[in-house]
């Protein structure tokens, strides 16, 4: 249903550490992403109820809401003529009324015909040119007037662009999936919902939400921001960072305000939290066309949301009450880790291999001096929590390393740095130029590993000799394999 790119989902996500009743649930290609499920409760038994139960509800509603679906309900409401009267259900009912609800109170600059617009620039962007203003003008008088109206329990389309209910029926997706869990929970319970990057939590207890930086791409970069809610919370995020279309030889965002049919350029990520999930979804769409201060306003107003803002020059912006544990100040520019970032810059792409049976592989980014010592791990991908640590040994050449590691630096990697594994998706590592232990590394050849490992599929590893010390290396593809068929590294010294 939503087809994005894993690259663009890592906005927000739950860190915890799995207790013995708590069970996490991880599936690929869900409304097009990835989905994780925490489910703190204290039978495994009814946990993968939850998990049933919740997948199940997803998939009926994606049968309503999918855009890419030709036999949704959407899908095949959207074939009928425009000015028809038609009977749909309550849920895609309820999600078309907050879509016209939004609209009007953001005064057009949320708008569910905002792919017509899209779909304007890209036709223009073939013949190398952007839209005239004409064409513009035209296209905003078109979005002047309302998308549909309601009468007794029948929706009538009034107008013939393409609506697209993505930006809102994620969220929608998520409040109804807590609706049906909160039913098992009992207190002291809690779950969490996670799909591509929008989170939803109910029940008792806390969680950290970790957002990252949208100027930091890599997987291993410092968050923007961390901090922990307690209770119920919706958070989701919208941004124009890693997204854009291409004009001859110009790139613009790929987020588009309806008022002017124009690229959003002022804003390159917009989070907000909100007591459910697809007013969280809205606003986030909406605070990404808004002027900043024009934005931090329209949420200061509204009781129980927060945002937090990024600007194109890295400026961070906050509303009144954005959680208070955020120990970073009120405003700061970003320093920016785009290719001219000091380092060695590392591009991979992971893909599922053909086979019914898919296990998300362990994997390993580090250097090696010409000792074999690695002296810096940048990514490390692996289950923490039983059954995982039986497989860390498949990860062979880091594992072994690691052990020899450990015996000199006294530091446990795998407690410090490892992450959850990930799916099919191109990802970045970043090496800032120091060791484990952050100090400068030494002018000299290292080696460059990438290695995947995966239960009931197979080993690869990728190594390249690397020189680090003042001469630069542009972007320079390396010999993939079945686990990762695309892989690059770049480096920038940090004195040129």
């Amino acid at each position: 249903m939503f087809r994005i790119p894993l690259t663009l989902i890592a906005a927000i996500f739950l860190s915890a550490s799995l207790s013995a009743d708590e069970h996490r649930f991880q599936h690929e290609n869900v409304l097009g992403t990835s989905l994780t499920l925490d489910v703190h409760v204290a039978s495994p038994q009814l946990a993968r109820t939850i998990e049933s139960e919740s997948l199940t509800e997803i998939g009926r509603l994606d049968a309503i809401f999918s855009s890419y679906r030709d036999d949704s309900e959407l899908s095949r409401w959207l074939k009928q003529p425009v000015g028809v009267d038609a009977a749909l259900s309550v849920e895609l009912i309820a999600v078309l009324q907050r879509a016209e609800h939004v609209r009007r109170e953001s005064h057009g600059a949320f708008d569910i015909r905002a792919a017509a617009i899209a779909e304007l620039w890209k036709s223009e962007a073939k013949a190398g040119r952007s839209p005239s203003d004409a064409s513009r003008n035209q296209m905003v008088q078109s979005l002047a007037e309302p998308v549909v109206s309601f009468s007794n329990e029948r929706v009538r389309r009034l107008t013939d662009h393409r609506i697209n209910l993505d930006s809102l029926a994620k969220g929608y997706i998520l409040d109804r999936v807590c609706e049906v869990v909160s039913k098992h929970l009992s207190p002291g319970d809690r779950f969490s919902i996670n799909v591509g990057g929008d989170l939803r939590t109910i029940g008792d207890g806390a969680t950290k939400i970790v957002i990252t930086d949208p100027r930091r791409p890599s997987e291993n970069a410092k968050p923007l921001v961390e901090f922990t809610a307690h209770g119920e919370v919706a958070v989701a995020t919208s941004g124009t960072y890693r997204r854009s279309l291409q004009i001859g030889e110009r790139e613009v965002s790929h987020l588009f305000d309806p008022r002017s049919a124009l690229p959003v350029g002022h804003t390159i990520s917009a989070s907000v939290i909100a007591a459910d999930a697809i007013t969280a979804d809205a606003l986030a769409t909406t605070i990404s066309v808004l002027p900043t201060h024009e934005a931090i306003q329209w949420i200061d107003a509204k009781p129980g949301c927060e945002c937090l803002i990024v600007d194109e020059k890295g400026k961070v912006h906050r509303s009144a009450n954005w959680p208070a544990a955020n120990p970073s100040p009120a405003s700061r520019l970003i320093a920016a880790a785009d290719a001219k970032q000091a380092g060695i810059h590392v591009w991979f792409k992971l893909e599922r291999p053909s086979g019914s049976s898919y296990r998300r592989p362990y994997l390993a980014v580090w250097l090696e001096d010409e000792d074999g010592f690695p002296v810096k791990t940048a990514v490390l991908w692996m289950q923490t929590e039983q059954p995982g640590p039986r497989w860390h040994r498949d990860l062979t050449r880091w594992y072994r390393n690691d052990r020899m590691r450990k015996i000199v630096e006294k530091t446990d990697l795998i407690e410090a740095i490892s992450g959850a594994t990930r799916g099919p998706g191109e990802y970045e590592a970043h090496f800032d130029g120091t060791d484990n232990s952050g100090e400068p590394l030494p002018t000299g050849r290292y080696t460059l590993c990438l290695e995947a490992a995966r239960e009931n599929g197979t080993y690869k590893i990728i190594r390249q000799r690397i020189d680090w010390g003042t001469d630069t290396v542009e972007k320079t593809q390396l010999k993939g394999n079945i686990e990762i068929p695309q892989a690059a590294y770049q480096i920038v010294p940090a004195v040129q």
